[in-house]
């Protein structure tokens, strides 16, 4: 599996938790509105901050190579 896909469903499992929680608790409307827009941005930060590790210059050079 890739990171990209590793990535997404990590991220969409974050939100159905999120999700969850809002749905079986008993919270106030505006409560529920601030902890789903809190449980976005860890999804977020992970799918626009977590890039893949850049090719070290031995990969580069058995590229090359080939």
């Amino acid at each position: 599996m890739d990171l990209q896909r590793i990535k997404q469903v990590i991220a969409a499992g974050w939100m159905l938790t999120i999700l969850a929680v809002v749905v079986v608790t008993n919270l106030s409307a505006p409560v529920q509105f601030a902890l789903v827009l809190a449980g976005l941005l860890p999804p977020l930060a992970l799918l626009l901050w977590w890039n893949e590790p850049t090719q070290t210059m031995s990969e580069s050079i058995n590229q090359a190579r080939r």
